[in-house]
């Protein structure tokens, strides 16, 4: 098998999932390519969290994620509540509507996990994360690799 297999797989995989996903987050009035859902669906999880933490585990930029936030604030998804003791930072809230979406997120992504897995035994799954994993970790580390030569030619 040729090693760009496997990216074309993870790619069309990906287009497939958003494909499948695009039409029932747009019927629960999610405004698609901002990472509305992967949002909900963290805060779902745990909100009352910094708005650097939630794009760390949403693994976006604070810029974009600072937008989007905007947005959501706007459609009545979330609040920023002050973080007690530190004037210039807020927490990032579900209010009740928006708990009531990041639900419907949540459900929507269970489904398609369900299809996805379907036929794969709980070995296979682990096989197949485990491998992923060490994909990623690789890239991770590829990455810190090269942001140290980056950061000695510039120390020069």
């Amino acid at each position: 098998m040729e090693r760009a297999t496997v990216r074309e797989v993870l790619l069309q995989l990906e287009s497939n999932r958003k494909r499948l996903l695009k039409p029932y987050f747009q019927e629960i009035g999610l405004t698609l390519g901002q990472g509305q859902p992967r949002i909900l669906n963290t805060l779902l999880k745990k909100d009352h969290i910094s708005q650097r933490e939630l794009a760390d585990q949403c693994e976006m930029d604070v810029t974009n994620m600072s937008r989007t936030l905007d947005r959501m604030v706007e459609a009545g998804f979330l609040t920023r509540e002050r973080k007690p003791g530190c004037r210039r930072s807020y927490l990032i809230v579900l209010t009740e509507f928006g708990r009531k979406k990041a639900e419907e997120v949540h459900r929507g992504f269970k489904k398609v996990d369900e299809i996805l897995w379907r036929g794969f035994s709980n070995e296979d799954m682990e096989f197949i994360v485990k491998g992923l994993q060490k994909m990623s970790a690789n890239l991770e580390n590829m990455e810190l690799t090269v942001n140290k030569k980056l950061d000695h030619k510039l120390g020069e």
